[in-house]
């Protein structure tokens, strides 16, 4: 036989062994588990599920619009605040 013949008989026995352990080893992790009724049907059926709160909170729109509200009477007191320093930059700046 040549080299060739050799390595490939040689991988050929490799992987066949390690298909055999795999499926033993397959075979014995869950077969015990499908013996003791594991895996049926009568198990796989959930139990009703009663939901306490909605997953997702609706919206208070009124809070969110109060907040929007502060936020722009809050923009527009820094504005009027800084209005007088920007002007006097840009007189600088030459503009």
């Amino acid at each position: 036989m040549s080299s060739l013949q050799v390595k490939a008989t040689v991988r050929m026995v490799v992987a066949s062994f390690a298909a055999g352990a795999g499926a033993m080893a397959l075979v014995g992790l869950v077969a015990p588990v499908a013996m003791k009724g594991g895996l049926s049907m009568r198990d796989a059926f959930a139990d009703a599920m009663v939901q306490q709160a909605p997953a997702i909170q609706p919206l208070d729109t009124a809070a969110i619009e109060a907040q929007l509200a502060e936020a722009d009477r809050l923009m527009a007191a820094a504005r009027e605040t800084t209005d007088d320093n920007v002007g006097r930059l840009e007189a600088l700046a030459g503009r």
